[in-house]
């Protein structure tokens, strides 16, 4: 007896390139079901693993997934490529235990270091917006802003301007999407691809331009690791070794982009009535920015309801390391898989009408955790997932707090439609006005 052939999805042609992942993998999934396999083209092939099933199947055998492909939360390769391995040269052991020690640092001081660069980050997109009120603005550049000052500062100090920084996050995100979407002969060399250069230049300035700028003992990562080091050491050395830790850390923590605050006030502008609610929720709240997330579950649930409609990492790449068999399936070594919170998010299995925007829906959690995956699987993900949902908690209910949202009328609807290219980006310009609440309004008045 035969082994069942897994169904195949030809999507080589120029009208599937054209029509993108996203559509392709939900077209694909539809007439096929949860296991089928995508052939790109006669040399490209990916096996689509849809559904929960799917998803707790990597969950239990995370052994047979190990090598990491084309996303940008986790491809631990091109990681390593961008970051360099000075640090874990057997001639640089001194320097590694050296650096344990500046980590150990950072991780007892780091939830404040944080913390304190979320408020400021918060505090100035509040301000920032009170210069722009009635006026409709484009989100894209405010949230892309936003994300980097609330964390840069407690990596880098202030190394460089903002928007040299939004310009560096940019260039590296450009170089994990020349990484997973380029052939084998390009990504052979990666150092030679303009990509990495600009990617790994970038990261250089920035910690050069901190060890020019940063006191010795600084409230920051990059001025901890640094006292640690020798001081024979000559600042391209001391860029060598500060990069891996600081590389690493930029790339774990940043909300990419700002995409979760840009989708979730997105929304908001279309629902009056669901910010007014909030409103009156952190009304209620005596701390902003320092009371815990559950203690404003409309505003918590109305992010992770955008992170469920516009994951962080849509698709998830691995290659199996053996053989193994699922849902009937005899899946080869090196096949390259494709899970795809994407799909799973919207599909009607799970979630009542899934395509809906519903702030409420996680009022009360999912039956299924394995049907929520905003930014994939495992201990570091759990984390990570903590640490930006509260960033954006933070954010949204500062924002919600003073201001009524409204979606610009003249805003093209086609720009609300995600496009894929390392993450779901907004298509256009989503221009926002930001309106004083009456309350406020009346009280600066008299002020006057």
């Amino acid at each position: 007896m035969t082994d069942p052939q897994i169904p195949v999805f030809d999507a080589s042609s120029e009208f599937h390139q054209n029509l993108g992942l996203l559509k392709v993998a939900e077209t694909a999934m539809r007439k096929h079901g949860d296991v089928v396999m995508i052939r790109a083209s006669d040399t490209r092939q990916m096996l689509l693993m849809a559904g929960t099933d799917s998803i707790r199947y990597w969950k239990n055998h995370q052994g047979q997934f190990q090598t990491e492909l084309g996303d940008i939360a986790s491809n631990a390769g091109t990681t390593r490529i961008l970051i360099g391995d000075a640090l874990e040269r057997p001639e640089n052991a001194a320097i590694w235990d050296a650096s344990r020690s500046g980590l150990a640092e950072v991780n007892a001081q780091w939830d404040g270091w944080a913390h304190q660069s979320l408020i400021d980050a918060t505090q100035a997109l509040v301000r920032n917006l009170a210069l722009n009120a009635e006026a409709p603005v484009d989100l894209r550049p405010i949230c892309s802003l936003w994300a980097v000052r609330a964390l840069c500062p407690a990596l880098f100090g202030q190394a460089l301007p903002d928007p040299e920084m939004v310009e560096g996050l940019m260039q590296i995100e450009q170089f994990y999407f020349a990484m997973s979407t380029q052939d084998a002969e390009a990504t052979a060399t990666p150092e030679a691809l303009a990509e990495f250069q600009a990617a790994r230049g970038f990261l250089d300035r920035a910690v050069r331009a901190g060890l020019a700028q940063n006191s010795a003992d600084a409230p920051n990562v990059l001025a901890s690791m640094n006292r640690c080091l020798p001081a024979t050491l000559t600042e391209a050395e001391r860029v060598d070794f500060l990069r891996p830790t600081l590389g690493r850390l930029l790339l774990e923590k940043l909300n990419i982009d700002g995409l979760g605050l840009l989708w979730t006030l997105s929304h908001l502008a279309q629902n009056p009535d669901l910010v007014a609610e909030m409103a009156q929720e952190v009304a209620g709240c005596a701390d902003l920015y320092n009371a815990p997330d559950p203690e404003t579950p409309l505003c918590y649930s109305v992010i992770q309801e955008a992170q469920r409609l516009y994951p962080e990492l849509p698709f998830i790449y691995r290659i199996t390391s053996k053989e193994m068999e699922v849902q009937g399936y005899r899946v080869e070594p090196r096949t390259t898989i494709l899970f795809a919170p994407w799909l799973v998010h919207r599909d009607a299995r799970y979630w009542e009408a899934p395509n809906r925007f519903d702030g409420q829906r996680f009022m009360t959690p999912p039956e299924d955790r394995s049907s929520y995956l905003p930014f994939g699987i495992g201990p570091r993900v759990r984390n990570r997932t903590q640490f930006l949902q509260h960033q954006l908690s933070v954010a949204v209910r500062a924002v919600v707090a003073e201001y009524r949202i409204e979606l610009a009328p003249d805003c093209k609807r086609g720009n609300l439609r995600p496009i894929l290219r390392s993450t779901l980006a907004p298509r256009g310009a989503v221009p926002v006005s930001f309106h004083y609440r009456t309350a406020n309004t009346e009280a600066a008045t008299l002020a006057l």
